[in-house]
């Protein structure tokens, strides 16, 4: 069993986890390596994405494709034990000022496709 993330208990106050390799625990790895910047653990200093940067660089074009790359390959490399990844896009939503980024990978412990969109905003 992993801790649930964000950490939350249970309706009978014990702490909320999901089996290791369930669609809940995969989804919460990749919420985890999305939205955590490169340096911020300092033990481990290459895990994370630099999603919170390109907010401010962000734009269609180059920089949308640069960061689905850099997408990709830490998802590969730090979860694909967890995960195969079948499609990935990355869209600067102008007017509200958030990177929108659409997944669609399968859980390989279940054979489960799944479909998630993260969105990062300016703070």
């Amino acid at each position: 069993m992993r801790l649930a993330f964000p950490c939350s208990a249970t309706p009978l106050g014990q702490a909320r986890a999901w089996p290791y390799g369930s669609s809940e625990h995969v989804r919460d790895c990749l919420e985890l390596l999305i939205m955590t910047g490169p340096g911020e653990r300092v033990m481990r200093p290459t895990f994370g994405s630099p999603v919170r940067e390109m907010l401010f660089a962000a734009g269609n074009g180059p920089v949308a494709v640069a960061l689905e790359a850099t997408l990709e390959a830490a998802i590969t490399q730090e979860l694909g034990h967890l995960l195969v990844l079948r499609n990935l896009l990355v869209d600067f939503d102008e007017a509200a000022a958030a990177l929108e980024i659409e997944l669609t990978y399968e859980v390989k412990a279940t054979g489960q496709a799944v479909n998630l969109s993260l969105s990062k905003g300016l703070p």
